[in-house]
């Protein structure tokens, strides 16, 4: 999971929107959207090559998703644990696991990753934990974006994309589009190939500035690194309902979605 925009408690019928896109090598085996057989009943893709995910919510009204912090400036870590487990972990807990609970864990364990954002909720408080340098927020009502920086990092594509949901998400709440027609405009926002013109505008991470202009598009088109997954989110009222459309080739527009929805018991 690469680029995530986020609605806390702006949507009087959904308190979490999630708009996102996952960035990933295709080689790099994937199972699709589905519900894993677990006791938490867990709603997630799954990365079959360490077993984790990236976005997921459970029956327990839990969601986490995951973007990688790029800082090759860094020497690389010798023998870094799966990132993806921290998303896995979360959801595979119960009601009892409070998310500061499992920040404060998290931190503890932090110099066994490579650099993470991890978005924690679980339908009443709502942390993000890690970025560069580490750390633990209270992610405040309104809306918020990161990609592979910090949290609300001011990268070109962030600010596009949250410029855009901003928008949507009104008109959806001033009713001037339907459910459908919001779905479909958030999808269109996320296929956006258009790279980054302005070369001043660009982070810096370390990878050269031909690899950032690369990297700097919405959706990222590249012969074998991009845009694996687009993935929307409304967190409801007991409701968790998730679409997700997957490409196949990372240079093609064609996809395969899935819709799916998990209800769990308000205990909040």
């Amino acid at each position: 999971m690469c680029l995530v925009v986020i609605a806390h408690r702006i949507h009087p019928d959904y308190p979490l929107v999630v708009v996102s896109n996952r960035d990933e090598f295709f080689e790099r085996p994937t199972e699709a959207l589905h519900v894993w057989d677990t006791n938490s009943k867990i709603l997630a893709g799954k990365d079959l090559k360490a077993g984790g995910t990236w976005l997921g919510g459970n029956r327990f009204g839990k969601l986490a998703f995951l973007t990688n912090v790029r800082n090759f400036r860094k020497p690389p870590h010798p023998s870094p644990k799966s990132r993806g487990e921290l998303v896995k972990r979360f959801l595979e807990s119960d009601q009892t696991l409070r998310v500061s609970t499992y920040a404060d864990e998290i931190k503890s364990q932090k110099e066994n990753y490579e650099g993470f954002n991890l978005f924690l909720f679980d339908g009443s408080e709502a942390l993000a934990v890690g970025g560069d340098p580490f750390g633990i927020h209270l992610v405040e009502k309104g809306f918020h974006a990161v990609s592979n920086a910090s949290w609300n990092s001011p990268w070109p594509k962030t600010i596009k994309l949250q410029s855009q949901v901003e928008e949507l998400v009104q008109a959806s709440m001033n009713q001037t589009i339907s459910q459908q027609e919001i779905e479909s405009e958030l999808f269109c926002s996320l296929s956006d190939g258009e790279l980054v013109k302005d070369e001043n505008s660009l982070p810096d991470t370390g990878i050269g500035l031909e690899r950032e202009r690369y990297l700097s598009s919405v959706r990222i088109k590249t012969p074998k690194y991009g845009t694996r997954a687009s993935t929307l989110v409304f967190y409801g009222k007991g409701t968790l309902s998730m679409i997700e459309r997957t490409f196949s080739d990372p240079l093609s527009d064609d996809y395969t979605e899935r819709r799916l929805v998990l209800e769990f018991s308000e205990t909040k």
